[in-house]
């Protein structure tokens, strides 16, 4: 260790020259060297080793410091809390006279203030510790009576879920889901308020693991939780039915009053007395604000939310959703008092248990099945959309649709050929898209910004087939006939979604671009490769097919390549003046021709062009090669006539797919008889006869 300290100390200097160093130390030899090897190692690995506990210093003091600012931000927080608390006694101070007695103020400002100061002070306690509770807290009237830690059961297992905390308010009980890792005021998150009309609590024998445990029934679903003690638990059922008793009474005494205000407001319509000087200041204690009596005096509002409550158990959408309809313009109808805001408060929650369930309805999960198709999603999508939940409803739809495309694609299986088993991918993928933009559009006719969204969700469908598509295609070892028509047969099932006003053929061949333009150099180089290899056995010797069906076999193929004429080449019966070597290569040109006319986009013109162009050139260096050997010199007049029937047979019919294909024929295609005439030239100068 000494020694590598010294030598960290030698390296480590401010003007250190490496030179010198490694002259001092290459003068004793190889075991020198060797040592002062294993020290600079040994230097190397106490350095690095340094550098992770610095590192790892520094990191720690990084989240001890993360944590002192989290504290102090919750310190800041009840800070500011001190704060206003001293402003408001000091403003209660300055309401005091100077002999302590308190200025009284008018007592309609003091029935103004009372009951929202109060309803502000009950509830700061949610407003402080739970996120996402501030629709909870603007029902005016509203307290808070009770509060609890509560840890919630699994029904069935009785095994512990989460930790929640629970609380009673006058009217309803809420849940809160508590964030261990949050610091700060704010520890608790809304999870859900259940009525207290809509609730029964039911006490929990002790059994084995499960000890102080309560349950709270909402039909068709029940909830369980424990608590600490007995104590406890004995709290929270008292508490809980006690408060579900006043609640009762008040209900009641709004009903009794709301009809004794009724009765009275039909009697002084009917007296008809014009000497009663007192009709037109009635009785306070009988008289109702006039929303509350709109509010309860019909019998349908009243039991609305209980009728909510059995559309939902039901699955009757429908009539949940009408109901919803007809009591929010009911209630457009009435002005916003504290009343009405408790009564939206309650209808509110059971619409969220509505769009609960029908958004359960679009969810995908592996024990729901796959085959009903878009039009089984459409009923709940429709009620989505009603009840002013598009974006979920899109959302989800979209979800759905994807997991029943990689349903179905995960059913077909990779029999027989090639070009067969895409086909059927492309009918199943391509005809789900088209059946999914059909429904879309009438799900959602009028939300346009769905539209984007249905896009999108098209082009990543249409990505992750691509890259199916591709593994079956191109990563495996197929011919590239078979490649053009499997590619052939995706852009034309592409082309179908312009039905639905979808142009995707674009996207589909930018996707396709890379995997297909190595496809066509991969091609190209065998076929330039095989060329080479043809050539180095080319004896040039003519075609010999000892009998006449054979010749007419011949020629019927080459007809089928485009190329007429072929008696000419005939001569004593059954031989052809040409060879092998210049029969395969226009087999191979043509077909690799036509493969890449069924491949060809724009983008591939440049690719396509150019490797044509090369292949020919390297049989026509073949050609030239043998011209110039003198191995060859009896040969001359049967090498021309090859290279003839390239230019003059197989060269017009590739001009002529090109003109079919594109409507006009390459420049580069064209200029390829230059290569025929530099043959000619070479020929002419061997002097022989043409």
């Amino acid at each position: 260790m000494a020694e590598s300290g010294g030598l960290a100390r030698v390296l480590g200097k401010a003007g250190f020259d490496p030179k010198p160093f490694v002259n001092s130390i290459s003068q004793g030899g190889e075991e020198d060297l060797q040592n002062n090897r294993r020290k600079i190692q040994s230097l190397a690995e106490d350095t690095a080793q340094a550098l992770k506990k610095n590192v790892y210093r520094n990191y720690s003091q990084f989240i001890e410091t993360a944590k002192e600012v989290s504290i102090l931000e919750g310190e800041m927080y009840q800070l500011s809390h001190m704060l206003l608390e001293q402003k408001a006694i000091m403003g209660a101070m300055l309401e005091t006279s100077l002999t302590s007695d308190k200025i009284e103020l008018p007592k309609e400002k003091v029935k103004e203030e009372t009951p929202e100061e109060d309803t502000r002070r009950n509830l700061a306690f949610l407003l402080e510790k739970v996120e996402g509770c501030s629709s909870i807290t603007e029902v005016p009237g509203r307290h808070l009576i009770h509060n609890g830690d509560l840890v919630e059961l699994d029904p069935e297992s009785y095994s512990a879920l989460k930790k929640v905390h629970a609380f009673l308010l006058n009217d309803s009980l809420m849940i809160a889901d508590w964030l261990p890792s949050r610091r700060g005021p704010v520890r608790y998150k809304f999870q859900v308020l259940y009525e207290l009309d809509s609730f029964a609590v039911v006490n929990v024998r002790d059994m084995g693991s499960v000890r102080n445990a309560f349950k709270i029934l909402m039909f068709p679903d029940s909830k369980l939780y424990q608590c600490d003690t007995p104590k406890a638990k004995r709290s929270w059922l008292d508490v809980i039915e006690e408060t579900k008793k006043k609640k009762m009474v008040s209900d009641t005494l709004k009903k009794e009053v709301a009809q004794v205000a009724e009765r009275t407001s039909t009697l002084s319509v009917d007296s008809g007395n014009p000497f009663n000087e007192d009709d037109d200041e009635p009785d306070e204690s009988l008289t109702i604000p006039s929303e509350v009596d709109l509010l309860l005096k019909e019998e349908w509002v009243q039991d609305l939310p209980e009728d909510l409550d059995v559309c939902i158990a039901q699955r009757d959408f429908e009539g949940a959703v009408e109901l919803i309809d007809r009591v929010n313009e009911h209630l457009q109808k009435i002005p916003n008092s504290a009343s009405v805001k408790e009564y939206r408060v309650r209808i509110d929650h059971r619409v969220k248990q509505l769009t609960e369930v029908l958004m359960h309805e679009l969810q995908v999960s592996p024990e729901r099945s796959l085959r009903g198709g878009p039009r089984a999603a459409r009923r709940a999508v429709t009620h989505l959309v009603k009840l002013g939940k598009s974006a979920q409803a899109c959302d989800l739809f979209l979800k759905n649709r994807s997991a029943i495309i990689k349903f179905n694609l995960k059913q077909l299986k990779f029999e027989g050929a090639t070009t067969i088993y895409i086909r059927t991918l492309c009918n199943v993928f391509f005809n789900t898209l088209k059946e999914t933009g059909k429904e879309f559009m009438k799900a959602f006719p009028e939300h346009y910004a769905c539209f984007s969204a249905f896009v999108v969700w098209v082009s990543e469908e249409l990505q992750s087939f691509v890259s199916l598509f591709g593994r079956q295609v191109f990563a495996s070892q197929m011919s590239l006939t078979t490649i053009a028509d499997c590619v052939k047969l995706v852009r034309e099932h592409c082309n179908q979604l312009s039905d639905i006003g979808l142009e995707l053929t674009f996207n589909l061949n930018t996707m396709l671009l890379p995997d297909v333009e190595k496809t066509v150099a991969d091609n190209r180089d065998q076929l330039i490769e095989a060329t080479k290899l043809r050539a180095a056995d080319d004896l040039w010797r003519p075609i010999n097919l000892h009998d006449e069906d054979a010749v007419d076999k011949f020629v019927s193929e080459l007809e089928d390549l485009g190329i007429a004429h072929m008696d000419k080449y005939i001569y004593n019966g059954c031989l052809i003046a040409l060879t092998t070597n210049t029969v395969q290569f226009t087999r191979s040109y043509l077909s690799f021709l036509d493969d890449l006319l069924k491949l060809y986009i724009p983008e591939l013109h440049h690719l396509v062009v150019t490797s044509l162009v090369a292949i020919f050139k390297s049989q026509c260096k073949h050609m030239e090669t043998s011209l110039n050997s003198h191995k060859f010199l009896r040969e001359h007049d049967f090498i021309v006539k090859n290279a003839k029937f390239l230019a003059k047979s197989v060269l017009p019919v590739a001009e002529k797919m090109f003109k079919e294909k594109l409507g006009h024929t390459p420049k580069d295609i064209i200029n390829l008889n230059k290569e025929y005439k530099k043959l000619k030239r070479i020929w002419e100068t061997s002097g022989a006869l043409v």
